[in-house]
């Protein structure tokens, strides 16, 4: 008897996480269903970034990015915290202005795989820093260069774009008014 009981329980068990494993999330409106078409369409390129990232960067823009630190992303915390070495010097990164769900709660996991989608462990990335925050992490935006297409990506708002993350309004006092529009 004890043997059939353990033999059902297993049998749940392993049908529950088949379940969670293989479930689609559902989606309550058209804009997420949107994001999660761009998401699936980004997923299936290599580095091919969506139309809907694409910003016109002017050469000025290109020129101060350019000149900012490129430093290595050493870890993918969750979708909008990483790890970076800069000089050898090791770094926690907040992403400025945005917001995403964590490890952990629902979505955390997308948001988490849309970051390495986007930059991935090891790549060079170039780092603007906008101070600190409460936990002495590092605030800042971060620049993929996409040489297929031969411009900067802002890492930042592509996460919000690509809807693995929204923006943080009240956090954008510090960037200039042509990046507050964006």
């Amino acid at each position: 008897m004890i043997e059939l009981v353990i033999g059902l329980f297993f049998l749940v068990v392993v049908g529950l996480i088949f379940i969670a494993k293989n479930r689609e999330p559902l989606f309550v409106d058209k804009d997420r269903e949107e994001s999660k078409q761009h998401s699936e369409a980004y997923q299936r390129t290599e580095m091919n970034i969506p139309d809907q990232c694409e910003k016109v960067l002017s050469t000025q823009h290109i020129r101060e990015i350019e000149k900012l630190p490129s430093v290595i992303v050493e870890n993918i915390i969750d979708g909008e915290t990483v790890d970076i070495v800069c000089n050898e010097v090791h770094e926690r990164i907040r992403l400025d202005a945005i917001d995403c769900p964590k490890d952990g709660q629902e979505w955390g996991h997308i948001a988490t795989m849309g970051l390495i989608q986007l930059i991935g462990e090891r790549k060079t990335v170039k780092l603007e820093r906008h101070g600190t925050d409460i936990y002495g992490r590092t605030i800042g935006t971060l620049f993929i260069y996409v040489p297929e297409e031969k411009r900067w990506l802002n890492v930042n708002e592509s996460m919000v774009i690509l809807g693995y993350a929204w923006m943080m309004p009240s956090f954008c006092s510090h960037l200039p008014p042509q990046r507050k529009e964006n």
